[in-house]
Parts: C-alpha cells; structure tokens; sequence
C-alpha cells in the first residue's frame, strides 16, 4: 500500500520585521484549526506516480505565508528527499482555499506557517 500523510506538526512564525511581532490570532482554516488544513491537504495530496516508481519516500518541509487577506504566498521548499515530492507538496499548498488571517492587536497580520508531508509506502 502507498500513502502520502500530512502529519499534524505544524510550526508558525509571524512575519517579522525591524521587531519582534507576536501573533494574537493564528490564521485559522475554514473555520476551524491546523487539523482541518491537514485533513484538506491529505484528501489532495497524490503520491507522484514517478516517485513511486524509484521508491522516493520521505519528509517534505513546505514553508508559506498566510497573507492579510487570507490568501497563501511565499510557497517554498525547505526541505525533502526530492524535487517531484517538493512539486506534489508545495502543488497542495498553493491550491489551498483561504484562511482566516493571524492577527496581532486587532490588525491582520501574515503568518509564516511550516508544515510537514510524510510520502511513505506500506510494506
């Protein structure tokens, strides 16, 4: 069996400049948390036929932002075992639907969000 999982370690940071900023409000996902993002993004998420093919499997470190206006930006790769799982990851990302934005004193503010894709196979 073949799976891609979304695991549910999320890491954010508020976009900072000259200072540090802290975030009142976490951007949230269609009313509800990281969890409901991760759920989205497993129902999306295809294991690449070509990765299956050369057995690639592993962790993928996406980075982006959640913008002011809830829209998702700033889509990279930090880290994983391969550029077609990087393309799968970051494809999910960019489809997202928008969030609710982070907030810090009443003001929307972008949040720099990391989450995780493990592209595993069952034995």
């Amino acid at each position: 069996m073949i799976f891609a999982v979304l695991a549910v370690m999320f890491m954010a940071s508020p976009m900072a400049n000259a200072q540090d900023v802290k975030v009142d409000k976490m951007p949230t996902f269609q009313n509800g948390g990281l969890l409901d993002f991760a759920k989205w993004a497993m129902s999306n998420v295809k294991y690449p036929e070509e990765a299956i093919n050369q057995d690639i499997i592993g962790k993928v470190l996406v980075e982006f932002v959640v913008e002011e206006d809830g829209s998702v930006s700033s889509v990279k790769t930090l880290q994983s075992p391969s550029e077609i799982l990087s393309a799968e990851a970051e494809r999910v990302v960019k489809s997202s639907p928008k969030w609710e934005a982070g907030e810090h004193n009443g003001q929307k503010v972008k949040v720099k969000m990391v989450i995780p894709f493990a592209f595993a196979k069952e034995k």
